[in-house]
């Protein structure tokens, strides 16, 4: 029975030995979970084992990377949606497959409904930005920071180092000044804060949690909404980025939802479209009752919606509910439109 054992064992190496030597998904690892819309997959592959790499998402979004001899990494960055994302990659070679994975990713974002926190617990944050990770892709990119520390831009922007892997970040309509001139470590400098001290480390390039004092560098309205008598749960903890995109947005303000939509998230009791008091103003003429706060023009700000920032300041008052108001009566505010 030896003889006959030993080539067993031996076939068994070397067709494990050729599994290893299949291309494979670098990055991202299962389970991950993100805090911001993006994932960036990094596959190895060779023209000898893989000649197509396909990226489908569970939104049917599908990328097609064609590999390339004397190449084998391929990076292609996906847009995620919020919650739970799938992504199948299929490796082929002459139309055949070769090998097929999947990834399981998450999108936490809490201006999102349907998140469900034992699901997201799941999964875990990981970091890129450390230097043993980014020996993967020196040979293409140069990973050394040439980000400005002064806050001028580079004259050419896109010869920042951080470009070629996040330009995707600043294609919306509108554009945070430090993410539009890649001026990426005004932000992201490496520092941690109360919410993310167990980060401690985890990237080169961290962000403070929370962002406000980071804010207040080039915003100096921040330090005065703290001194608001009303402030508002966000602005209380420093926490900008939870309503704003700090890279851009295609909503105004770079909000991550347009500002009706985006109140409505967490104060959902007021998305019927009507509000205040039933028995006044608009309520006498409607079977719901109550104030309209949008599908109307804003009597304030000509041209522009009524919406729930046309009553409220969602960065403080020194009304209650937060009120646009004038003197010390509520109903002060609703002569910023009836006069009389």
């Amino acid at each position: 029975m030896k003889p006959l054992f030993l080539p067993l064992l031996l076939f068994a190496a070397l067709c494990g030995n050729a599994e290893e030597s299949l291309s494979s998904i670098e990055m991202p690892k299962d389970k991950t979970r993100y805090v911001g819309e993006s994932s960036t997959f990094v596959i190895n592959a060779t023209l000898d084992e893989v000649d197509t790499i396909v990226i489908k998402q569970d939104n049917n979004v599908t990328n097609i990377l064609e590999v390339k001899p004397k190449k084998d990494t391929y990076c292609k960055t996906i847009e995620l949606s919020p919650g739970e994302n799938r992504v199948m990659v299929t490796l082929y070679k002459d139309s055949k497959e070769v090998r097929k994975e999947s990834r399981e990713l998450y999108f936490l974002s809490e201006l999102f409904e349907g998140l469900d926190e034992y699901t997201v617990e799941e999964y875990a944050l990981r970091f890129f930005h450390k230097d043993e990770k980014e020996n993967k892709c020196s040979s293409c990119h140069n990973m050394k920071s040439n980000v400005p520390t002064n806050n001028e831009a580079l004259e050419d922007v896109t010869k920042t180092t951080c470009y070629d892997c996040h330009k995707g970040m600043i294609s919306t309509k509108n554009t945070h000044a430090p993410a539009a001139n890649w001026l990426c470590t005004n932000c992201h400098n490496g520092k941690f804060g109360e919410y993310n001290m167990q980060h401690k480390g985890a990237s080169k390039y961290l962000a403070p949690d929370p962002i406000a004092k980071t804010c207040g560098e080039c915003h100096d309205t921040v330090d005065d909404w703290s001194r608001n008598r009303f402030g508002h749960g966000p602005v209380n903890d420093g926490r900008c980025e939870r309503c704003h995109n700090p890279h851009g947005s295609d909503n105004e303000f770079f909000l991550r939802k347009s500002i009706w939509d985006l109140c409505t998230t967490c104060h959902s009791e007021k998305a019927s479209g009507q509000h205040v008091i039933p028995q006044i103003g608009f309520g006498r003429r409607t079977k719901s009752g109550g104030h309209p706060t949008r599908g109307r023009e804003d009597p304030v700000r000509p041209g522009r919606e009524l919406v729930c920032s046309s009553c409220h300041n969602p960065h403080g008052s020194a009304g209650i509910f937060l009120l646009r108001m004038k003197g010390t009566m509520p109903y002060g505010v609703c002569q910023r439109c009836h006069k009389k």
